[in-house]
Formats: C-alpha cells, sequence, structure tokens
C-alpha cells in the first residue's frame, strides 16, 4: 500500500479514485463504468472483480474511505468517499502526463475523459505530454533503419505526434502537406514529388536527402526543429519546393 501513497498508483486504482471524487460512491456503479459499454471502458475494459479489487486497495491505502448506508431497497450499502490523502493522491496523477508512447492508449486517454469529467482545462496539460515524448519521438524519427522494427517505431511516432498535434488544436504540418497535398496553392511551380532517404542531424540544422526516382536524388538544408515539425523520417513521402532565381540547363554531347 505504500507505493500509492508514493503516487506510484495503478490506472484502474486511479481512474476508481477519480470517479468517487465525481460521486460515484457503489462499488457495482463504479464497476459499470468500466464494462465495455461504459465511459471508461471504452477506453480502458475490466471486470468487476478487478474494480473491487482495486477499490479495497485504495481503502486499504487510506485514500478513500467507506460509511454504512441504505440503498434502494433498504439493503445496506457501503458509500466509498475520498480522503484528504486521496484528493493530493487524484490531483498529482491527473496533472502527470504518460511516461511512454504505449500508455497514450490507455493512460493518456483515460485522463483526458477524467478531466473532461471534472471540468479542468486540457491545453496546457495536452502541451505537457507533447512535450513529455519529445525526445523519444526524435529518437525515433532520426533512426534511418530499415528493418521493420525501426519503420514500426517510426511510424509509430509519426502517428502519436499529429494525434497530439491536432489535440491540441494546432494542424499538423504532416497532415497539411501529406493528407492534403492536392490542395496546396503555391507560387513555386517547381514541386518535386519525394520521398525521404535519410535524415542527418547537426547542431541547428539537419540534412535531409530525398529520392525523386530511382536513381535521382536531392538533398534540402532545412532547421532541425522544422525537421521535427514535420515528423520526416526515411520513408515519409514529401513534396520539394525549389525556387531560383535562374535555372541552369545542361546537355550531354554524347550522342
Amino acid at each position: 500500500m505504500e507505493a500509492i501513497r508514493n503516487s506510484q498508483i495503478t490506472l484502474i486504482e486511479a481512474a476508481c479514485l477519480a470517479l468517487i471524487s465525481q460521486g460515484s460512491t457503489h462499488g457495482y456503479d463504479i464497476a459499470k463504468r468500466f464494462h465495455p459499454d461504459g465511459d471508461i471502458g471504452e477506453i480502458f475494459t475490466q471486470t468487476n472483480p478487478v474494480v473491487y479489487r482495486a477499490l479495497k486497495s485504495l481503502e486499504a491505502a487510506h485514500l478513500v474511505k467507506s460509511t454504512d448506508a441504505l440503498g434502494v431497497r433498504k439493503q445496506l450499502k457501503f458509500a466509498l468517499s475520498m480522503t484528504e490523502e486521496g484528493g493530493r493522491v487524484l490531483d498529482s496523477w491527473l496533472n502527470a502526463p504518460a511516461m511512454h508512447i504505449r500508455d497514450l492508449r490507455t493512460e493518456f486517454l483515460v485522463k483526458l475523459h477524467l478531466r473532461d469529467l471534472a471540468g479542468m482545462k486540457q491545453k496546457k496539460f495536452i502541451a505537457l505530454q507533447r512535450d513529455a515524448l519529445g525526445n523519444v519521438l526524435s529518437q525515433l524519427l532520426a533512426n534511418p533503419a530499415r528493418n521493420a522494427v525501426a519503420m514500426w517505431r517510426r511510424e509509430q511516432a509519426r502517428a502519436v505526434a499529429r494525434f497530439l498535434d491536432e489535440l491540441a488544436g494546432e494542424e499538423s504540418h504532416s497532415a497539411k502537406n501529406g493528407d492534403r497535398e492536392d490542395s496546396l496553392q503555391l507560387s513555386a511551380r517547381n514541386q518535386l514529388r519525394a520521398k525521404v532517404l535519410s535524415v542527418k542531424h547537426g547542431g541547428v540544422l539537419s540534412t535531409v536527402k530525398l529520392e525523386l526516382e530511382p536513381g535521382q536524388s536531392m538533398t534540402a538544408t532545412i532547421t532541425r526543429e522544422a525537421t521535427n515539425a514535420l515528423a520526416l523520417a526515411p520513408g515519409t513521402t514529401v513534396l520539394g519546393l525549389c525556387k531560383a532565381t535562374d535555372v541552369l540547363v545542361a546537355r550531354n554531347e554524347q550522342r
């Protein structure tokens, strides 16, 4: 139980604690929220016995307390309420970002939902979550390996970045230049579709090598910040925009 006191609370314990704080006072009512058709269960499904064990753990750790109460049929029931210590633990948990990409699907989404129910503002929390995974996402996107695992991790990192950017109300650059390329209206006439071959980062600038077609490539030097914002990685489809005052023409004299 000491682990709970030290804020190492499990996801199901924290979710139960949040529901209690928001007025759910009986075990069965809380458990129903975790059913597949419940609002929590839609994200994080759990069985009744698992929920009841979590409630007992919370009570043993003095984060919730139970008192006798009568049900609608005058049967004896136990009403749950959150303690002052439970409130501190819950507040810390609700404001802490998920530390692993794999936890976005459950922990982060459950927190967002519970924060919505509590009327908490989300903008800063979403930005905090983006910052918490920033280094991990950059490392995954910068890995040029072509094996299946590395390619999967890059695609997952791109998806996470797009999701968090869209959630924050900022349309990701990837969506604008990828999903809606055909709708772009640009003055630059030399627009070349390409795929990223490699990305090499320097202190401030990044070198991005693009493949136009097999055997033909071009290199772009852009800021490292822009590279991360675009979520560029080997295999990414991009549009190369060329703008110059002069166009040089060469001819091979051999017939």
